[in-house]
């Protein structure tokens, strides 16, 4: 990948509600010229995607939490999306992605020692 280029993970297809809706991540963006990342909303039926979420640049070397609350009434997808930087010496990690229904129980970003290991595994 060059300066710019991007990645993209879709959801599967979600159903629409009536309430919020909290999506929980974590994610790491570590290293000089790191690019960036940005998470969006994309409904059944429409073009265009709704921008709920961006970082950009190193944000810490440790592992971030990251909350997002958001309501849609129709079935839709959400997209993850990392756009490199200037730089081969930076990471852009997202893992232990959860949806929850409800507002998000505590709204922001938390930095917390991550080693990185689930509890939640796929057995191949």
């Amino acid at each position: 990948m060059i300066s710019g280029h991007s990645a993209r993970l879709l959801s599967n297809e979600l159903r629409g509600f009536l309430h919020q809706q909290c999506l929980v991540f974590y994610y790491n963006m570590y290293g000089s010229g790191t690019g960036l990342l940005s998470i969006y909303l994309k409904k059944e039926g429409q073009r265009d995607e709704v921008l709920l979420w961006r970082r950009r640049g190193e944000q810490s070397i440790s592992w971030l939490k990251g909350l997002v609350e958001y309501e849609c009434d129709k079935n839709h997808q959400i997209v993850f999306e990392g756009v490199r930087g200037n730089s081969i010496r930076s990471d852009i990690a997202i893992d232990d992605i959860l949806f929850q229904k409800g507002p998000c129980k505590e709204l922001g970003e938390t930095s917390i020692p991550y080693s990185g290991f689930s509890e939640n595994y796929i057995d191949y």
